[in-house]
């Protein structure tokens, strides 16, 4: 949200010249704004080449909010005064009130350029640089309002910039600086509303989550029907692995503004948490979405201008906010590398917000790639029927900073949901949902609104990182003692995971269990969580609770794990890869939904259905069985990697063949259809 508006006052502005003009001055500080402006338009009259007299009028039309009529009056006024810094500072603020911020803010930077000692033209600009997201520019222009002005109280503007800068440029000194900042001193009204937002959008970026989770709140008092604030504390509250308090914050924002997808899309996603989802809940949610946000937007007859033959080449459209450094965006590059490159032409539409160094390899394996990220669902929409795409794949499905109802549109003949999301996208406009047979056996096909297209192997394939290392020793050997573990996103790891996994403990007497994971990089959430492990039977002094660490470091924790236990009924994706990479067998536990067989998928694919448990009994079993023989073990852990390169797991060749004659299959059904 813009918490400061742009200053737009000109009543500080002294206007010097012929009686007229003092006469017109006069009459507008009385507030008579249409007597001072027919004053200055007289003067006009008889002087059309009086700056003073066009600067007079500009000014009083941008108080009358005609803010184009001020750009040309003012304009007209340097072209016979171009020395004037009162002229272009009120020349920006016109243009920032138009909302033309680019001309605004290089009006202002000439302003202090012409008079570096106008404060209020550093301001406006520091301001306007922070509208811009320029902001270390806006640091600047603040500094030197401090340094005319040491007593000005500019300090949550500054903190603002400092905040915007550190996260721009991934300084975490300068945000905590704006933090320091704002909790300087105590502040009332508009002003402590603004540090406010300012200071829980810091506290997020920094992991403080449970501090942004306060901040949140307290703005919630002051305006409870903010569904921004809302959605942010709901964000934070998931992030913190309190997802059913998430779920109440969400289903508010949808009842308040159900046309607001980004809110009902974090609630679709967040049922795959629910423990006790029946096939019944999902539905009606999931139909409640469609209704309300995209029924609307379905085409009645689409007509697609695509040549219909059915074994031509093809173009593939992939859109997704995270074709960069993430883990879509990693995965996804292989199958560019190894497309066939005569058949299958490829445009990538990348409606995330930044381009890193992994979205430059993906465009340039590409032939087309687009930014996007600001369209709006019909720009993105109708450029993609402009490219004449053939089949559009969505990576995202529901989750962060994605466009769903881009695909409501339905800008392609065929579209297709396939590797960022674990669940039914809820769109009658999306024809197919790509899995494999151990994700979705027979029964599934109960929870998708797609039709399902089974993989031979694998819907996923494993690309590791670069830096992987080799598969350590088992720690046990070490250590003495067995080390269960995992890495999962702490939302997956409720009260009844928790139950389980003290039953372990409590049968393993010396055993240890170690969580690591994001969220616990928060200090109080991190002793909240201690506490309900506590609460759950789980011993405080077997238990080792860490923060998440970097990329480059996350992998060396499997060299302290002997063996992985799988969430539920979430189960991990791309952590159980890792794991099982890591040489550590990872036990799950069978779920009826896709969101909790990932794992089984990879297991069966390793030849390794003994870690999987069909009860809960059988988890506990398959655990202390296995931390019972450590020979039986290390002989696994040695193995593993072996058994995932001679898999279907990590041969992303295999697997684009594998997709690509999915396409055409894809393709040959619709060309049927559509010609029939």
């Amino acid at each position: 949200m813009m918490i400061w508006r742009i200053i737009q006052d000109f009543a500080s502005a002294t206007i010097y010249g012929i009686k007229g003009i003092c006469d017109a001055e006069k009459l507008l500080q009385k507030g008579q704004i249409d007597k001072a402006e027919q004053a200055a338009l007289n003067m006009l009259r008889c002087r059309p080449d009086n700056a003073k007299a066009l600067h007079l009028a500009g000014f009083i039309a941008h108080r009358k909010g005609q803010h184009s009529q001020a750009i040309g009056l003012i304009s007209k006024a340097l072209e016979y005064a171009p020395n004037e810094s009162l002229y272009y500072f009120n020349l920006g603020n016109a243009y920032l009130a138009a909302g033309a911020v680019d001309k605004g803010i290089q009006a202002l930077q000439t302003a202090t350029q012409l008079d570096p000692e106008r404060m209020d033209a550093w301001m406006n600009l520091g301001l306007a640089l922070i509208e811009a997201k320029r902001h270390p520019e806006a640091i600047v222009a603040f500094k030197r309002v401090l340094e005319i002005d040491p007593d000005n109280d500019v300090d949550v503007a500054f903190a603002s910039a400092l905040v915007g800068a550190g996260i721009t440029l991934k300084d975490s000194a300068m945000v905590d600086r704006g933090i320091s900042v704002l909790a300087s001193k105590p502040r009332e009204g508009y002003e402590r509303y603004a540090a406010g937002v300012i200071l829980a959008r810091a506290l997020e970026h920094r992991n403080r989550l449970s501090e942004a989770v306060l901040q949140h709140q307290a703005l919630l008092e002051t305006n409870p029907g903010h569904v921004g604030i809302r959605n942010n504390l709901a964000r934070c509250l998931v992030q913190l692995g309190r997802v059913e308090e998430a779920r109440t914050h969400y289903r508010l924002c949808v009842n308040a503004e159900p046309d607001k997808y980004h809110a009902f899309s974090a609630l679709l996603a967040g049922l795959n948490y629910e423990p006790h989802l029946t096939p019944e809940m999902h539905e009606t949610e999931v139909r409640n979405w469609e209704k309300q946000l995209a029924l609307p937007h379905y085409p009645i007859d689409p007509d697609f201008p695509n040549e219909r033959d059915p074994e031509r080449p093809l173009k593939i459209g992939y859109l997704s906010p995270d074709l960069r450094q993430h883990v879509v965006g990693h995965n996804f590059l292989p199958l560019l590398e190894h497309r066939n490159r005569d058949q299958f032409s490829v445009f990538c539409y990348h409606i995330g917000k930044k381009e890193d160094h992994m979205s430059r390899r993906i465009a340039a394996l590409s032939d087309h790639w687009r930014h996007l990220h600001g369209a709006s669902d019909d720009e993105v929409a109708a450029l993609i029927r402009e490219d004449c795409v053939d089949i559009l794949v969505d990576l995202s499905g529901h989750t962060s900073h994605t466009q769903p109802l881009v695909f409501a549109r339905k800008p392609a003949p065929v579209q297709v949901s396939w590797l960022g999301y674990f669940d039914t996208t809820g769109l009658a406009t999306m024809d197919w949902f790509i899995t494999d047979p151990y994700s979705s056996p027979p029964d599934q096909k109960q929870y998708f609104s797609e039709r399902l297209y089974r993989m031979p192997h694998t819907r996923l394939y494993y690309h590791p990182y670069p830096d992987m290392p080799e598969v350590g020793q088992l720690p046990a050997k070490r250590n003495g003692y067995i080390t269960f573990g995992c890495l999962n996103n702490l939302a997956k790891i409720n009260a009844q995971v928790l139950d389980l996994w003290a039953q372990i403990l409590a049968a393993s007497p010396t055993s240890r269990l170690l969580i690591q994971t994001v969220a616990l990089c928060d200090r109080l959430n991190l002793e909240r969580f201690r506490a309900l492990c506590v609460e759950r039977g789980l011993d405080p002094a077997r238990l080792e609770l860490r923060p998440a660490t970097s990329l480059e470091k996350f992998a060396q924790t499997y060299h302290e794990i002997d063996i992985a236990l799988d969430p539920f009924p979430f189960c991990g994706g791309f952590t159980s890869f890792d794991a099982l990479w890591m040489g550590v067998p990872v036990i799950t536990l069978e779920q009826q939904r896709l969101a909790g067989r990932q794992t089984i998928a990879m297991l069966m694919n390793l030849g390794l259905p003994n870690l999987v448990a069909r009860t809960k009994t059988d988890y506990l079993t398959i655990a202390l069985d296995l931390s019972r023989n450590l020979s039986a073990l290390e002989r696994l852990r040695a193995d593993l990697r072996r058994r995932f390169i001679q898999s279907p797991l990590i041969d992303s060749r295999r697997f684009a063949i594998d997709l690509e004659r999915a396409y055409r299959v894809f393709w040959r059904t619709w060309s049927t259809l559509s010609n029939s």
